[in-house]
């Protein structure tokens, strides 16, 4: 299993033992062929499968409105009043696209990523985490 601070966590759908007679066993994680558990665990970017990013309140489900969403956070990291605001060179969760920035409006915000993963015209729904 892999797990991250901002994305949602995929694990493989079998046991994989990970070395034999002291030779390591490369599981590749970003490869289609590489079968995971649950379903939908991972998201294709290109040829490659990626983690799910915007799991903001690690509570493994992305989620952009209603209670416990994952938006809000990013707003609050941002100073609450001023949307247009950017935190640069900072490593924290609510950066979700991982640039360096928490920004919740403008280019290359945070706060889209987590619409485009919910499914960008129904923001009511929400992705659950493939983690038993």
């Amino acid at each position: 299993a892999v797990r991250h601070r901002n994305h949602s966590g995929c694990m493989t759908a079998n046991n994989i033992v990970l070395s034999t007679t002291g030779n390591p066993v490369l599981v590749d994680l970003t490869s289609e062929f590489t079968a995971t558990y649950g379903t939908n665990a991972r998201r294709t970017i290109g040829t490659k499968q990626v983690l799910w990013p915007g799991r903001v309140t690690g509570d493994g489900t992305i989620k952009y409105v209603g209670a416990d969403n994952d938006r809000d956070p990013i707003l609050t990291a941002v100073g609450g009043t001023t949307p247009n605001v950017a935190l640069n060179n900072q490593y924290r969760v609510e950066d979700v696209n991982l640039d360096g920035s928490v920004k919740y409006t403008g280019i290359n915000n945070d706060r889209d990523p987590i619409l485009i993963n919910v499914g960008s015209t129904t923001p009511n729904n929400t992705r659950q985490e493939q983690l038993p």
